[in-house]
């Protein structure tokens, strides 16, 4: 019984994508930091465009790319709701990518809503925004945009913990660059 525990839980995190540590990523398969960030428009789980140019150069900008089926996605949601909220007026925009295929996607809406998720969802069923920023589709994985459009920081993965971490790479990037236009 053990072990069939141990092979569930080893199955989920390779679903998943995690490495199983948030780290930035250096491994060139992520865009990495330091580059400007791709533009990108998509739908909204409100049937809403979201265009990732409206806000670039305004605000500081957090890609949280997930999955409705993705454990350690959701373990990060109230971490990333409460950072949003303290953080939201000072500048800081979540944005979730929603990674699900076209056969879950529809599913999206009531996930979204059962997991109090009140930072914008981003639909990405044809795996259009993963090819911008995440290729080989990691969940969850953390691409921080500060206010030049410049990619901060990518984090793949999520431990417990870890949510530190990126409250520390936010509030960098919102220190330095001021107050919201």
């Amino acid at each position: 019984m053990k072990r069939v525990t141990r092979l569930a839980a080893l199955l989920l995190l390779a679903a998943c994508g995690s490495q199983g540590a948030a780290a930035p990523s250096a491994s060139g398969d992520a865009t990495p930091a330091g580059t400007q960030a791709p533009d990108f428009t998509g739908r909204d789980t409100t049937g809403q465009t979201f265009r990732l140019s409206d806000h670039l150069g305004k605000e500081v900008v957090l890609l949280d790319f997930w999955a409705t089926y993705c454990e350690p996605c959701k373990a990060e949601f109230p971490h990333l709701r409460a950072m949003y909220q303290a953080q939201k007026s000072k500048g800081l925009l979540v944005v979730g990518v929603a990674m699900d295929g076209p056969e879950t996607s529809a599913d999206l809406p009531a996930f979204v809503k059962r997991f109090n998720i009140d930072f914008p969802v981003v639909v990405d069923d044809d795996s259009r925004i993963a090819s911008l920023y995440n290729p080989k589709k990691s969940m969850p994985l953390s691409v921080l945009i500060d206010r030049t459009g410049s990619i901060a920081v990518v984090r793949e993965g999520y431990n417990p913990g870890d949510e530190k971490l990126v409250e520390a790479d936010v509030q960098k990037a919102l220190d330095q660059a001021g107050a919201p236009k």
